[in-house]
């Protein structure tokens, strides 16, 4: 957003710029606002499955077609966290035994895909990663690694998506029939097992997906 803190310090240009640096500075209890940012996330629990839900032969059976069909391949039921102790951000953040070696169903890989609904806008990379982020960055990543984000989207985490009016990540899709079934790009092939299905077999993964 433009607020320049510890992690990233440099304004990418000084034009019009009369503010210190780094805009971002710890406050009397030593946390900067990032940190007191980064606290609340993580404590940020997600919401709870509907159990009842969940335990119903629809959803169950429309689990096993979502593995079927390949939409857990980037839907990933579970991940588990990195131990406590392990250094990330750089060196920068120590994860805790709250956050360490925990397993959690997200439903999502956190990976960057092209689903054919991507704006096409290229984040300008030293201006959305910062100079020094750029710097190491620049040295593993070619100009056509940079270029094929352009239409690149995280697979969004689907864990209490029952909870959401907006779907996708540009809020477009009002259900979760549209939601599914605008999947192109590299989900093309899942997008198109899940149009073969009977319709009992689609409302079956809908039912599933309301269980999250």
């Amino acid at each position: 957003m433009g607020i320049t803190n510890r992690l990233q310090l440099d304004e990418v240009t000084n034009l019009c710029n009369t503010g210190s640096e780094p805009n971002d500075a710890p406050g009397p209890d030593g946390l900067s606002d990032i940190d007191h940012f980064a606290r609340f996330i993580r404590a940020t629990k997600a919401p709870s499955r509907d159990a009842q839900l969940a335990s119903s032969v629809a959803a169950q059976r429309g689990l096993a077609l979502m593995e079927k069909i390949g939409c857990v391949s980037c839907h990933v039921e579970t991940l588990r966290t990195a131990p406590a102790g392990t250094k990330i951000n750089g060196g920068t953040f120590t994860i805790p035994s709250a956050l360490g070696s925990k397993t959690i169903h997200p439903w999502s890989d956190f990976l960057m895909h092209d689903v054919g609904t991507g704006d096409g806008i290229l984040q300008a990379t030293r201006e959305h990663y910062g100079h020094e982020v750029f710097r190491q960055m620049s040295g593993y990543l070619s100009k056509q690694d940079f270029e094929s984000s352009r239409n690149k989207i995280r697979t969004a985490p689907l864990w209490g998506i029952r909870l959401r009016p907006r779907l996708m990540h540009d809020g477009v899709s009002l259900t979760l029939l549209d939601a599914v079934t605008r999947h192109r790009g590299e989900a093309s092939r899942v997008t198109q097992q899940f149009e073969k299905l009977k319709r009992p077999d689609q409302d079956a993964i809908i039912e599933f997906l309301k269980s999250l």
